[in-house]
C-alpha cells in the first residue's frame, strides 16, 4: 500500500507539477534526459534501456554527442531505467512513469568504475519538476487519480480541473466546456490517436466507457502542430491495456435518487411553473467487469472491458409526465502485440449503444398528479469505434507512427405517442401539450480517419512530420410529430410589429410551422504538419512549426459547398534561466483553424423546406389558452396567411460564397514557472486569443435584391430567403440563374454593400497556479484565473440564447441582429478560483476535495429592433428590419434603447465543492476500495442561464416581461455516488 501511495503522489505531482504538459505522443509518451560524468561531462555513445514494468519488453538507445537521448512514442505505465557506458559505473532508476502527451525528462549521472548508482526514487535533480522543453499548458488526469478524486466520469469533468476551463452553460450543450474564452463547439477530442468528438456538432466527445481510460491529458493552450480543427482546447487520452500478469476486477457505482436533492421548482410571472421538480427522480446503475493479461507473455496482451448502465428518471414539463429508462451495454477491447523490440501493433474496439424508451402520461401541475398513459417512445444512439495503430522504431533516431480508424454514431427515435407539440408563447414559452417527441429523427455519422507521423532525431533537432485525413459521411432526415392535420410545431403567440403573419401587432394567433429536412453528403479534412524541437543552447529551445489543413463540405450529390483551410504557425520559445531545470520563461504564438460543422451539412447544404400557417385561435379556456382537439393540435379557427420558406436549392455556388476563407483564430502566451517549497511548481501565464476570422450564415436577400435590380435581373427563383456562407466583413461572390433565361448570372456583394461588421472575439487571461505534494500525506492544485471575452461573436454556439446548433446560431443572419452586439461575451467569466486535492487521512483513508467559485457571465437585455434606426435605418440595405420576425432576440430595451451586449450585470456566482472519501483494505487476494462521493456538497442553485427577454410584443406595443431573469438552467442539485471496486 505504501509503495503505491508513492507512485501515486509521483504520478500526480509529474503530471500537475507544473502549468505545461508537451504534446509530444498523441497515444505515448516521450523519455528524455542527458547523460554526464561525475565532473558534469557529457557522455556520448551511453547505453539507455528502458523495460516497462508491467509489459516486460525493452527499448534501447544511443546518448549522442551532447550526451543527450529521447525515447519518443514510448506506451504509458512505469519504467525501469538502466544506464551503461564502458569505462564508467552502470546507473539504474527502478521505477519512472510516462503519462500520455507528456516528456519525462530524467538526467543521469554515470560514477567512476566499479561503483553502481541506484536510485530508488525518482527525486532531487535526477527527474526534472519542470519541462524546460515544452510550454504547451494543461493538465494529466489518471484513473489512480479519480480514485481519489471526486471527479465524475467524462471528459468535461476532467477538463474543469484545469485553469482557464469554464462551464459555459445551456441545457442543450451536452457539457461541453469552453477553454479560453472560445465557444463549447470548438474543442477535440482523442482516444488513442483516434478523433473521437460529437461527429455531428463537436459538442463534447461520444460516450466512452470511462473505466478503461488510463490517461487523460487537458490541452489548453500553445499546442503543438500535431493537433488541429480545433480553436478551444484539445482533450487526449489513452486506454488501459494488459500486462504479463492476469488482473481482474469489478466495479459497482451507484447513484440513488433517495440521496439525492432537489432545488425548489420555478414558476413565472402567471403562475405556471418553467422548472418543476415535485416529480423529479433519477436513479443511476452502473456495473463494471474487466480482465487483463498476456496472450504471449512479453509479447502480446488483452485489456477487456463490460460496463451495462442503467439510468431511470422521471420528471414534468407543462401538461406531461414523463418516466424514461435509458440502459447502455458500453464495452471495450484493447489488443497489443510488440512484434519485437523496435515494432509494436494495437488494435481498439468501443461499443457506446444506449437504447432508451419514456412513457409520457397527462399531467395536472396545479394538483401534481399524475393521470393517464398517452404514449411510449423508444429512442437509440451511439455506436461502435474500431482503430489499428502501428509504432515502428527504424533507427534509433527515426521513428514511424500509423493509426487508422472508424467511428459510427447513430440516431434515431420512433415516437409511438404522435401528438405533435404545442407552446404558449406569448410571453415566455410553455408546453400545455401530451406530446412525446415533437421531432422524428433518423441520423448516421460515420467518421473514417487515417494518420501517419515521423519523428527523426538530428543533432539539436527532434523533427516531427505528419499527414492526417479524416472524413465524414453525414445521412440525416427530419419531421415533425402528428398525425395528418395536426402534424407540425404548434404555438399560440402574439403578433410582433411587420408580423409575418402579416396580422396587426398584438393579434393572437395559432402559429404551425413544418420543417422537411434532409442530406446524405460528406465531411473531409486533410491535414499536413511539420515540427522542429531545436535546442539552441542548453537552456534555451526552440519550437518551431506549421500546420496546414484544407476542408471540404458537400452537399448531396457530392459537390463541395465549403473548400478552405489555412496555414497554422506555431512557435514557442523556453528559456531555463537557472540552467538546473527548475525554473523556465516561455512565450508562444500559435494560429488555429477551425472546419465548418458537419451540422451544417443537415443545416445549409441540405434540402429543406419550411412551411409557416397562422390561424385564428378556435375554443379558448379562461385565461385565453387555446384548446387541445383530440388529435393533439391546437384548436383553430380560419387560416389567416401561409408561407413556405424553401432553402430547397442546395447549389454550391448559391449557398456558399465562392471566396470564403477558413475561420481561424491566434493565440499568443507569455509566462514562467518556477520550484516552490520543495516539490511545488509556481506558474504564472498571461493569454491573448484574437478571433481573426469568421465563417456565418447570413441571409442576403435584402441585399441581393437591390443587386440584381440595380443589374436588371429578375428574381425567379422563388425563393423567400436567401442564406449564404461568408466571412462576415468580407466581400460575398455567388452565383445562380437567378432571372431562369439559362445564363448563369454573376452576384459580386461588396463587404460595404453587405454592411455587416467584421467577426470579433477577444480573450485576455491572466493564469497563476501552484500545484505540487505539499507534504507527504497532502496534495494540492490551486489556481486562480482573471480573464475577460469580449466581442460580437460567440463562436459556433450562442449561449445566451441556449442555440447549440454550431454555424447555425441567429449571429449574422442579418445585419439587425448584430446591431450593439460588440461587449462581454457568454463565456466571460472574470474570475474563477479552483483548489483540488487530497489527504491521506491514514495509510488507508483518504479524503479528496475538488472546489471552484467562478464569477457568472454577462446578461442581456433582449427585445424586438426598433424600426427607422440602425441598421434598420431608411437607407441601409437591412431597412427592412426582418430581425423584427425574429422576436426578441435584438440588443434594445423596452423602450427601443439600444443595450450593447453582456452590459445589464452579471449572473450570480457559481460555488461548487465536491467531497470523497475512499477507503482501501486488502481483501483475500485483492484490493478492495470503497468510496462515498458528494457532489455539488453546499447545494448551490445558482442559475446558469435565466430568461434575457426584456419586453414582448402587447396589445399596446412592447411590454416589460414579467419573466425577465427568470431561471432556465441550474447548477445540478446535491447528489451522492456510492462506489465498491475489487480488483485482483
Amino acid at each position: 500500500m505504501e509503495i503505491k501511495k508513492k507512485l501515486l503522489a509521483l504520478a500526480v505531482s509529474a503530471a500537475l507539477a507544473s502549468t505545461s504538459v508537451l504534446a509530444a505522443d498523441t497515444s505515448g509518451g516521450t523519455l528524455k534526459g542527458q547523460v554526464v560524468s561525475a565532473t558534469g561531462k557529457a557522455l556520448a555513445g551511453a547505453e539507455i534501456t528502458v523495460t516497462h514494468l508491467d509489459k516486460g519488453f525493452t527499448r534501447t538507445v544511443t546518448s549522442n554527442e551532447k550526451g543527450e537521448y529521447n525515447l519518443r512514442n514510448l506506451p504509458v505505465g512505469e519504467y525501469a531505467l538502466s544506464f551503461e557506458k564502458d569505462g564508467y559505473s552502470r546507473a539504474m532508476a527502478p521505477e519512472v512513469l510516462v503519462q500520455v502527451g507528456q516528456a519525462v525528462v530524467y538526467d543521469t549521472t554515470l560514477g567512476v568504475p566499479g561503483e553502481v548508482l541506484e536510485v530508488v526514487e525518482v527525486t532531487g535533480s535526477m527527474q526534472r519538476p519542470v519541462d524546460t522543453g515544452s510550454s504547451t499548458a494543461g493538465v494529466v488526469i489518471t484513473q489512480d487519480k479519480l480514485e481519489l478524486l471526486p471527479v465524475n466520469t467524462g471528459f468535461e469533468a476532467m477538463a474543469q480541473l484545469a485553469p482557464g476551463v469554464v462551464t459555459p452553460g445551456g441545457s442543450n450543450f451536452n457539457g461541453a466546456s469552453s477553454f479560453g474564452g472560445a465557444s463549447s463547439a470548438e474543442n477535440g477530442y482523442y482516444l488513442n490517436g483516434l478523433n473521437v468528438s460529437n461527429i455531428k456538432t463537436g459538442l463534447g466527445s461520444i460516450a466512452l466507457p470511462w473505466e478503461a481510460i488510463s490517461q487523460t491529458q487537458v490541452k489548453t493552450g500553445a499546442i503543438d502542430p500535431e493537433f488541429g480543427g480545433a480553436l478551444g482546447g484539445i482533450i487526449n487520452a489513452v486506454s488501459k491495456s494488459g500486462g504479463n500478469e492476469f488482473n481482474f476486477g469489478s466495479q459497482l457505482r451507484m447513484d440513488p435518487d433517495s440521496l439525492r436533492s432537489q432545488h425548489d421548482s420555478v414558476t413565472n410571472a402567471a403562475g405556471e411553473y418553467t422548472i418543476n421538480t415535485r416529480q423529479s427522480a433519477m436513479d443511476f446503475q452502473e456495473a463494471q467487469v474487466w480482465a487483463s493479461g498476456p496472450i504471449v507473455p512479453d509479447k502480446a496482451f488483452f485489456y477487456a472491458l463490460y460496463s451495462p448502465r442503467k439510468t431511470d428518471d422521471t420528471w414534468a414539463s407543462g401538461s406531461s409526465f414523463y418516466d424514461r429508462t435509458r440502459e447502455e451495454d458500453r464495452w471495450l477491447v484493447k489488443l497489443d502485440w510488440f512484434i519485437n523490440e523496435n515494432h509494436a501493433v494495437d488494435f481498439t474496439a468501443i461499443n457506446n449503444e444506449e437504447n432508451g424508451q419514456y412513457n409520457s402520461f397527462a399531467y395536472d401541475p396545479s394538483s401534481n398528479a399524475v393521470g393517464s398513459g398517452l404514449g411510449k417512445t423508444k429512442s437509440r444512439e451511439g455506436g461502435q469505434v474500431f482503430g489499428a495503430h502501428y509504432n515502428g522504431r527504424l533507427t534509433d533516431d527515426l521513428m514511424l507512427d500509423i493509426t487508422a480508424g472508424r467511428t459510427q454514431e447513430t440516431v434515431y427515435n420512433s415516437a409511438l405517442n404522435s401528438l405533435p407539440s404545442v407552446y404558449d408563447c406569448r410571453a415566455t414559452c410553455v408546453s400545455f401539450s401530451n406530446h412525446s417527441d415533437s421531432t422524428i429523427y433518423d441520423e448516421d455519422y460515420v467518421r473514417d480517419q487515417v494518420r501517419l507521423d515521423v519523428s527523426y532525431d538530428l543533432l539539436d533537432h527532434a523533427i516531427k512530420v505528419g499527414v492526417d485525413y479524416s472524413e465524414v459521411d453525414v445521412f440525416y432526415q427530419e419531421n415533425q410529430n402528428g398525425e395528418g392535420d395536426a402534424r407540425g410545431w404548434w404555438q399560440q403567440r402574439l403578433a410582433s410589429v411587420n408580423d409575418p403573419s402579416l396580422q396587426p401587432e398584438g393579434t393572437n394567433l395559432v402559429q404551425r410551422r413544418i420543417r422537411v429536412r434532409g442530406t446524405d453528403s460528406t465531411v473531409s479534412a486533410t491535414a499536413l504538419y511539420l515540427q522542429d524541437s531545436w535546442s539552441v543552447t542548453d537552456d534555451f529551445t526552440l519550437n518551431l512549426g506549421a500546420r496546414y489543413e484544407q476542408f471540404e463540405n458537400t452537399v448531396t450529390g457530392g459537390e463541395a459547398f465549403v473548400e478552405n483551410g489555412g496555414l497554422s504557425p506555431r512557435i514557442q520559445a523556453i528559456w531555463d534561466f537557472n540552467g538546473d531545470g527548475n525554473s523556465k520563461l516561455f512565450a508562444t504564438f500559435g494560429r488555429y483553424y477551425q472546419p465548418v460543422s458537419a451540422n451544417m451539412n443537415i443545416t445549409q447544404g441540405s434540402y429543406s423546406r419550411e412551411t409557416f400557417d397562422y390561424y385564428a385561435p378556435g375554443a379558448m379556456d379562461a385565461n385565453d389558452r387555446v384548446l387541445l382537439n383530440d388529435d393533439g393540435s391546437p384548436s383553430r379557427g380560419e387560416l389567416l396567411h401561409s408561407w413556405v420558406r424553401q432553402q430547397g436549392i442546395v447549389e454550391p455556388e448559391l449557398i456558399a460564397s465562392s471566396n470564403l476563407e477558413g475561420m481561424y483564430s491566434d493565440e499568443f502566451t507569455l509566462g514562467m514557472e518556477t520550484l516552490v517549497l520543495d516539490g511545488m511548481v509556481f506558474g504564472v501565464r498571461g493569454v491573448f486569443r484574437d478571433l481573426k476570422r469568421s465563417v456565418e450564415d447570413t441571409d442576403i436577400g435584402p441585399v441581393l435584391q437591390n443587386y440584381l435590380e440595380a443589374n436588371g435581373i429578375e428574381d425567379n427563383v422563388g425563393q423567400s430567403s436567401y442564406y449564404v456562407l461568408l466571412n462576415p466583413g468580407e466581400d460575398v461572390n455567388i452565383r445562380y440563374d437567378f432571372d431562369g433565361d439559362g445564363q448563369v448570372d454573376d452576384a459580386r456583394l461588396s463587404s460595404e454593400e453587405l454592411a455587416l461588421p467584421r467577426a470579433s472575439r477577444r480573450y485576455l487571461a491572466l493564469e497563476t497556479s501552484l500545484r505540487g505534494q505539499y507534504t507527504d500525506r497532502l496534495f494540492l492544485d490551486a489556481s486562480y484565473t482573471w480573464s475577460h471575452s469580449y466581442g460580437n461573436t460567440e463562436g459556433l454556439v450562442r449561449t445566451d440564447n441556449n442555440q447549440a446548433d454550431p454555424g447555425w446560431t441567429t449571429s449574422y443572419d442579418y445585419a439587425d441582429l448584430m446591431d450593439h452586439s460588440y461587449g462581454d461575451l457568454p463565456n466571460d467569466h472574470r474570475h474563477a478560483f479552483k483548489l483540488n486535492g487530497y489527504y491521506d487521512l491514514t495509510d488507508d483513508l483518504t479524503f479528496g476535495f475538488v472546489t471552484s467559485i467562478v464569477s457568472g457571465r454577462p446578461q442581456n437585455y433582449f427585445s424586438i429592433h426598433p424600426v427607422g434606426v440602425d441598421s434598420c435605418a431608411e437607407g441601409s440595405p437591412w431597412s427592412d428590419c426582418i430581425s423584427q420576425y425574429y422576436g426578441e432576440v435584438s440588443f434594445y430595451d423596452e423602450q427601443g434603447n439600444p443595450t450593447p451586449r453582456g452590459s445589464v450585470g452579471n449572473l450570480p456566482w457559481t460555488k461548487q465543492l465536491d467531497l470523497s472519501l475512499a477507503y482501501r483494505m486488502p481483501l483475500f487476494e485483492g484490493d478492495l476500495v470503497l468510496k462515498g462521493t458528494i457532489y455539488n456538497a453546499l447545494n448551490d442553485d445558482a442559475a446558469l442561464d435565466v430568461n434575457e427577454i426584456r419586453s414582448t410584443q402587447g396589445t399596446d406595443g412592447l411590454v416589460v416581461n414579467p419573466d425577465y431573469g427568470l431561471t432556465e438552467m441550474r447548477s445540478r442539485a446535491r447528489y451522492f455516488s456510492l462506489v465498491a471496486r475489487y480488483d485482483f
